[in-house]
């Protein structure tokens, strides 16, 4: 197996801006494949670029759910809620996964490696608005397709 020729530092910073070697990702396109090449290996983040692997030192979380989608019956119960990630990936959300730190950032684990994902404002609000609290437990709650989803705190 030949050795890598270089090591680039990767950085995605605690709003999700990824830069290599200092400098800020703006190409979306170099930006897409980066976030859709990521992985987690022994709680460490890596990007696989080229047939290379580079580590990521992630600030918050390495994905970040730009929309929500919310399917509704007619008298207003969500039945499912998709999200869409800033990469443009569009997918179910796995409401068991969800977490909520100090009452003010909303997270998820989304794509098939279960990579953590935070939400962004508009989608955090949107969710948010459809979360219930409940005194007895202190925990918010969302319910969909009848089933109640307890949110787990994330330090």
């Amino acid at each position: 197996m030949a050795r890598q020729k270089h090591v680039y530092d990767y950085v995605i910073d605690a709003h999700g801006t990824w830069f290599c070697e200092g400098n800020p990702v703006t190409d979306s396109d170099l930006f897409r494949m980066l976030s859709r090449s990521l992985f987690v290996k022994d709680g460490r983040y890596y990007v696989r670029c080229e047939g290379e692997v580079h580590p990521v030192r992630v600030a918050d979380a390495p994905l970040w759910v730009r929309y929500v989608f919310l399917d509704e019956d007619s008298g207003g119960q969500i039945r499912a809620v998709h999200i869409q990630l800033e990469d443009g990936r569009r997918e179910p959300l796995r409401p068991e996964t969800l977490s909520v730190k100090e009452e003010s950032a909303l997270y998820c684990l989304a794509t098939r490696r279960n990579l953590l994902a935070r939400f962004a404002k508009p989608a955090y609000y949107e969710l948010a608005s459809r979360l219930t609290y409940e005194p007895e437990t202190q925990a918010y709650v969302l319910t969909v397709a009848g089933r109640s989803y307890r949110l787990t705190p994330r330090t």
